[in-house]
């Protein structure tokens, strides 16, 4: 069950996603960012909720994390990346394990995000993104950096998710005109053209 209609400004992606995870998932979501303050203060204050979505995550109640935080920090690839870079850097030293990010980390599709003890796929979903993107953000309003708990695809499928359901997602991107991006990271890497989309 998701957050209900109206709380979360993440609420259009869930809705309307291709992805029949996502849109069966729970997400609990940080309060929006002031948008004068700060990132910083945001995520001092979203740390507690984030702990808190994963203790949700390890009882069943959930299957991951949404920050929401300013749309300026998504508003070109460029700053997009920085932003993912600056968050996820700030929350990894407050892990109980801290760790080193970088921005190859973040451009790997096939890594995953530590923290506390648990590993979550993370994806960045911004303004920078148009209709044609597989993360459109459907003008949902704020940069979003969306942490999935590795054991919500393990609880669905333990052995793997079968290629017959990767084909079906991959063809429901495809048909929306959004083909989807196996080899993005948590940001894309930056190419020629890519900081006025």
């Amino acid at each position: 069950m998701n957050e209900p209609a109206g709380r979360s400004r993440f609420q259009p992606v869930i809705d309307r996603t291709h992805c029949p995870y996502a849109r069966a998932s729970t997400w609990p979501v940080s309060e929006p960012a002031r948008d004068e303050a700060p990132v910083e203060d945001h995520l001092e204050r979203a740390l507690p909720r984030f702990r808190q979505a994963l203790r949700q995550v390890t009882a069943g109640e959930a299957d991951g994390f949404v920050l929401d935080l300013p749309a300026r920090l998504g508003a070109d690839v460029t700053t997009l990346r920085t932003s993912s870079l600056t968050v996820l850097t700030w929350f990894a030293g407050r892990s109980t394990s801290p760790s080193h990010v970088t921005m190859a980390d973040l451009e790997d599709p096939a890594w995953w995000f530590p923290f506390d003890g648990h590993r979550l796929f993370t994806v960045a979903f911004g303004p920078c993104f148009g209709p044609d993107h597989t993360r459109y953000a459907f003008e949902a309003e704020g940069f979003f950096l969306l942490f999935q708990h590795e054991s919500a695809f393990s609880r669905r499928h333990p052995g793997g998710i079968p290629m017959q359901v990767r084909d079906r997602i991959r063809n429901a991107f495809e048909e929306a005109g959004r083909p989807y991006r196996y080899d993005m990271g948590v940001v894309p890497v930056l190419r020629p053209g890519d900081e006025k989309r």
